[in-house]
């Protein structure tokens, strides 16, 4: 067969042409002058916590399983309830929006309170909005709010399963709410699921703050549902977006130890209150070395506290939105 150097040469040029182009769209867009979520709290969780590529789950019955392997497993692990994995989504929305949120960075504010659930509000300072089309994932309301006040972003992402109301809990409907300093140094982070199971608004939320400076990471979460894993399933029932630690839980690290305190199970009845403390590098016993670290600033939380009715009007209504105009 005789080969046609001119179309190759052709298509090579194209392809070249292509290349740069893309390469020119890339460098030419601006990156997000919001700092990365995942960065701050990296800088102190230990390695020991970092997302492993499998979650398996654990159930706190099982011979061998303390209470921060739990704790790691359920929030630190692939899932519904991976935390991380919703930082660095939102993270990568804020690059692509990037121009928008620049050019929002000197509009005035408002102040609207999120009621997270009962007993526990968010003040945000947002200015700005934007629509991202996600229907082809079968989100029907999704955008990002935003604004800069006083030395600090505020990011609220929040999405709706367009099948909500037909108790469909994939893709999640949740808020990711956010306030993080401007020179990168702190943050304070709100994520709230919510899913209809039987009639019936369950949520689960999980609280965050973490600070480059002190060295300290913190976290807390709940869930109104609870359930137990099948044996040859990771489903969850009720609702499928409940693998957390539901009964509540607060941790907190500052790179050398991690200490835990609460109800580490997701069952309906659940255990008595119990405290861990461990060494940073493998989770191993570190008897009483988490001194420090035993007075938390996260909200302190159980199933009793979280409002499902809440984290609907929150979520789904929007209703705390109301009355702004947004850029």
């Amino acid at each position: 067969m005789k080969m046609n150097w001119r179309n190759v040469f052709s298509i090579c040029f194209i392809f070249i042409l292509t290349s740069c182009s893309k390469e020119e769209s890339k460098s030419s867009r601006s990156s997000s002058p919001v700092p990365s979520m995942v960065t701050i709290a990296k800088a102190s969780l230990p390695s020991s916590l970092e997302s492993s590529s499998v979650g398996f789950y654990l159930r706190g019955d099982q011979l061998g399983v303390t209470e921060l392997d739990e704790m790691k497993d359920r929030l630190f692990s692939p899932g519904p309830t991976d935390f991380m994995y919703r930082l660095n989504s939102v993270d990568s929305r804020l690059d692509s929006l990037a121009d928008a949120i620049i050019a929002c960075a000197d509009s005035p504010t408002s102040t609207k309170t999120a009621i997270i659930t009962a007993g526990i509000s968010f003040p945000m300072e947002l200015a700005c909005v934007q629509t991202v089309d996600a229907t082809s994932m079968g989100v029907s309301d999704f955008k990002v709010y935003f604004g800069k006040a006083s030395g600090y972003w505020y990011i609220a992402e929040i999405q709706t399963n367009a099948n909500f109301a037909g108790s469909d809990g994939e893709p999640p409907t949740m808020a990711v709410l956010s306030k993080i300093s401007e020179d990168g140094e702190e943050m304070e982070v709100f994520q709230i699921s919510v899913e209809l199971v039987s009639g019936t608004n369950h949520a689960t939320v999980t609280h965050i703050k973490a600070d480059k400076t002190s060295g300290l990471f913190e976290l807390s979460s709940a869930s109104s549902a609870f359930g137990a894993l099948g044996p040859s399933s990771q489903v969850l029932t009720p609702g499928a977006n409940y693998t957390g630690l539901g009964c509540g839980i607060q941790m907190m690290t500052d790179g050398l130890h991690v200490y835990g305190a609460g109800q580490f199970g997701q069952s309906s009845i659940c255990p008595t209150t119990a405290t861990a403390c461990g060494n940073a590098t493998d989770l191993s016993d570190a008897g009483a070395s988490c001194g420090s670290l035993t007075s938390f600033s996260t909200f302190a939380m159980d199933r009793s506290t979280i409002n499902g009715t809440l984290a609907k009007q929150l979520v789904v209504d929007r209703t705390w939105l109301s009355g702004l105009s947004f850029k």
